[in-house]
């Protein structure tokens, strides 16, 4: 009965599904694109190899999985691997970065009707699920078709363990049918088993620690800074990363004051969603700083004071070229963005106090000296300022983000290792 009044809900609010798309196509036109595919339709004819379908939401789960589904096509030659997104820029970094090795399309809504045109064309023989993707329909049909459901680098917060709380009735049954749920941390797993109490879950560590940096990425990151030095040096760089709206002017207010004592001092300002970029850009020029746009290719002179990273998938390469690392999403309320990936370039990195996406992560970092939490403007433009200071201290605070990131590495192996023994049964 519960998942019948669900759906009855889900199919009431679909037009308000598709008005948000088109909300959101006006700073993006991709997400006018491709509807089909959210109704269940398929633009890729199936090969006929078995398929081990993986759904990968956007931007950060994409990032997360291209290990695991390298790992995977080494592993399983013989399949298909389709990947399924939900956003443009997680459908855009998934292309650029596995191209043909995959399959791809969006994944169809939580509505019976759209799933099973989908199941039935595919025929997926399992499906892996990514961090916190409990779709009941998704999962009942999977189910009742004998397809092999599995929930990796599963996470769950405080806020969404009370909030599925409230509607037991119907998330309780749809994890009680995840075939194999597989765990970040312990404290994810206790937050699924107040759910679930007798539900075996595994741990594997965090997926998002098996980022692949390129061994040339170093040289590569000295040469840029060499380009935009000044006087013979590299200029003290600040990235401020994944930001959301509202944090930008709390970051520019801080610049400001950065300013007045490092002239040469280079804000790199990356947003967390690409359709704000046009927005973000407006900003900077209203705030009177001198701003480079790096989908442009537009030169780091000496009289630039703000690179925008207006690109999609060069996260890593921004944090290369910085000294210290702002991490967004934690100085309004939304829980925090990645702290991993500034870790794994060994950098010095701070950030807002609303980190409960990555608890676990946070007090690792915090406990190893790497990572510094501050409140507004003030403290962002001290905490930058001190480490220009202290060089000593800022190479610390970077050893200490490098040494968590190597000491977390082999959850890959840990996923694979519970995986192997059904995917033997299920793909002979």
């Amino acid at each position: 009965m519960p998942r019948f009044i669900y759906t009855a809900l889900f199919y009431l609010i679909s037009p308000f599904y598709f008005l948000r798309l088109v909300w959101k196509g006006m700073e993006n036109p991709d997400y006018l694109k491709r509807w089909s595919e959210r109704l269940g339709f398929v633009n890729i004819t199936p090969s006929g190899k078995d398929v081990l379908w993986v759904h990968a939401v956007s931007v950060g789960e994409v990032n997360a999985s291209l290990p695991l589904l390298r790992s995977l096509l080494t592993s399983y030659k013989t399949l298909d691997i389709l990947v399924t997104t939900t956003t443009p820029t997680g459908s855009e970094i998934l292309i650029r970065n596995m191209g043909n090795k995959i399959k791809h399309q969006y994944i169809p809504i939580d509505l019976p009707y759209c799933i099973n045109k989908f199941l039935k064309i595919w025929n997926p023989k399992a499906l892996l699920l990514l961090e916190t993707e409990v779709w009941p329909n998704i999962i009942q049909e999977c189910s009742r078709r004998g397809i092999f459901t599995a929930l990796v680098n599963a996470r769950l917060s405080e806020r969404s363990k009370k909030n599925y709380l409230k509607i037991k009735s119907l998330i309780v049954p749809t994890i009680d049918k995840i075939d194999l749920l597989v765990a970040q941390y312990d404290s994810d797993l206790k937050r699924f088993k107040e759910l679930s109490k007798n539900k075996k879950i595994s741990l594997c560590g965090n997926l998002k620690y098996e980022v692949e940096i390129p061994i040339e990425m170093d040289n590569i990151s000295r040469n840029i800074r060499e380009n935009w030095s000044i006087n013979g040096e590299f200029r003290p760089t600040l990235i401020a990363a994944s930001t959301h709206e509202k944090e930008e002017e709390i970051v520019l207010t801080a610049f400001s004051n950065i300013l007045k004592h490092s002239e040469n001092a280079l804000l790199i300002l990356s947003p967390r969603h690409s359709e704000r970029f046009s927005k973000v850009n407006s900003l900077v020029m209203k705030k009177g700083f001198k701003v480079a746009r790096r989908s442009e290719n537009e030169d780091v002179s000496s009289e630039i004071n703000v690179l925008l990273g207006d690109t999609i998938g060069e996260l890593n390469f921004l944090y290369s070229v910085s000294d210290v690392a702002f991490v967004g999403g934690s100085l309004i309320d939304h829980g925090g963005q990645n702290l991993i990936e500034p870790a794994a370039m060994g950098k010095p990195i701070c950030s807002g106090s609303s980190l409960r996406n990555f608890e676990e992560v946070a007090s690792e970092l915090k406990q190893a000296g790497a990572l510094t939490v501050i409140e507004g403007h003030e403290g962002l433009s001290l905490f930058f300022l001190d480490l220009l200071e202290n060089k000593d201290k800022l190479k610390i605070a970077g050893e200490a983000s490098k040494s968590v990131f190597k000491k977390n590495k082999g959850v890959i192996d840990k996923i694979q290792l519970h995986l192997s023994p059904h995917f033997s049964n299920i793909f002979k």
